[in-house]
């Protein structure tokens, strides 16, 4: 499953960047309202869900039980949200979720 990844993700990318996108939407939205202060460095200015790229680290890809079905995990963190390492979830090559708060393995 593991090995399947790299040739697996350009049909995943999408799917992630939206994901992406939508956990910094509300994070963009906060500051802009003054709600939340922006991070020492500047905040990111995204505009589209590929705008996510430049700001989004992978950091580890996994493979893991969930649920009772094999899971690939891939861990990002992101320029928005310094506090967390966001989890893209797949299983059987479908996007099961984006979790907002995940440990690396």
């Amino acid at each position: 499953m593991a090995k399947e990844v790299p040739a697996q993700f350009a049909s995943w990318r999408a799917t992630i960047e939206t994901g992406l996108f939508e956990h910094y939407s509300p994070y963009a939205e906060s500051v802009a309202a003054g709600e939340l202060e922006p991070m020492e460095e500047s905040f990111p200015e995204i505009a589209t869900p590929n705008g996510v790229w430049p700001h989004a680290k992978l950091i580890y890809v996994a493979v893991t039980p969930l649920d009772g079905s094999l899971t690939v995990e891939l861990g990002y963190t992101t320029a928005w949200d310094e506090e967390h390492t966001l989890g893209a979830r797949f299983q059987t090559g479908k996007f099961i979720e984006l979790n907002g708060s995940v440990l690396a393995p």
